[in-house]
C-alpha cells in the first residue's frame, strides 16, 4: 500500500504531536509538578520567616520593656517585701535617725505580727499585702525629731507615676512626744509584706 503525500504528512504531524504529548507527560509535567510543590515550599518558609520576624520583634520589645521596669520593680520589692524582713528595717531606721541626729531607742513589734512570733497571725490589708503593726521609740531635740518623723514618711513616694523607695513602706499612724526623762517620740507604724498568695502569685512565670 502506498500513502499519498499528504497522508504521510499528516502521519508525520501525528508522530510528532504523539512524541511531544509523551515528552510531556514523562518529562515536563513531573518537572512543572516539582516545580510548582517548590514554590509552595517556598511561600510557605517565607511565611514562617516573616511570623518568626514579628514574634522576634515582639519578644525585643517587652524585653526592652522589662528592662525598662526593672528599677520600678525593684523599689515595689523593696517597698513591699515578701518577708518582713527585721534586720534590714532596724538598719534602715538606724541610717535615718543617725542623719538627724536622733537616736533609736526602741522598737517593739505587735503580738499579732508573724516578724514578733513565726506561730503569730497577721493582720489582713488590702491590695494583696499583710499589715505588721509596731511601735518605735526614739529621743532627741523636737526639731530633729520632726525632720525623722519627714524621712521615714518619705522611704516611699510616687513621683511621676513610678514608686520610688528607699526602705519599706511605712505607714505612721499616730506621733506622741514625752519629755521625761528627755525628749522622746513615740510612733505607731505599720510596715507591709506580700501575703503568702500575692507572693506565689508573683513568683510564678506570667504572674
Amino acid at each position: 500500500m502506498t500513502l499519498r503525500l499528504r497522508d504521510r504528512i499528516a502521519l508525520g504531524v501525528v508522530l510528532v504531536l504523539a512524541l511531544a504529548g509523551a515528552f510531556y507527560v514523562l518529562a515536563l509535567k513531573p518537572e512543572r509538578q516539582q516545580a510548582s510543590a517548590l514554590n509552595t515550599a517556598i511561600a510557605g518558609q517565607r511565611e514562617a520567616l516573616a511570623t518568626a520576624q514579628s514574634n522576634y520583634a515582639v519578644g525585643r520589645a517587652a524585653q526592652a520593656s522589662i528592662k525598662a521596669s526593672a528599677p520600678e520593680w525593684a523599689a515595689l520589692r523593696r517597698a513591699v517585701p515578701n518577708t518582713s524582713d527585721i534586720p534590714a528595717l532596724l538598719r534602715v531606721l538606724e541610717r535615718n535617725a543617725n542623719a538627724v541626729h536622733v537616736q533609736m531607742q526602741a522598737i517593739t513589734l505587735s503580738p499579732g505580727s508573724p516578724a514578733a512570733t513565726s506561730a503569730a497571725t497577721s493582720v489582713p490589708s488590702t491590695g494583696g499585702a499583710t499589715s505588721i503593726p509596731l511601735q518605735l521609740t526614739f529621743a532627741g531635740g523636737y526639731t530633729a525629731l520632726h525632720n525623722l518623723v519627714g524621712r521615714l514618711d518619705g522611704l516611699v513616694v510616687v513621683s511621676g507615676g513610678k514608686v520610688h523607695a528607699t526602705g519599706p513602706l511605712l505607714s505612721i499612724g499616730s506621733v506622741s512626744l514625752s519629755k521625761a526623762p528627755k525628749l522622746t517620740v513615740q510612733l505607731t507604724a505599720t510596715i507591709y509584706q506580700l501575703s503568702a498568695a500575692t507572693a506565689a502569685a508573683a513568683a510564678t512565670p506570667g504572674g
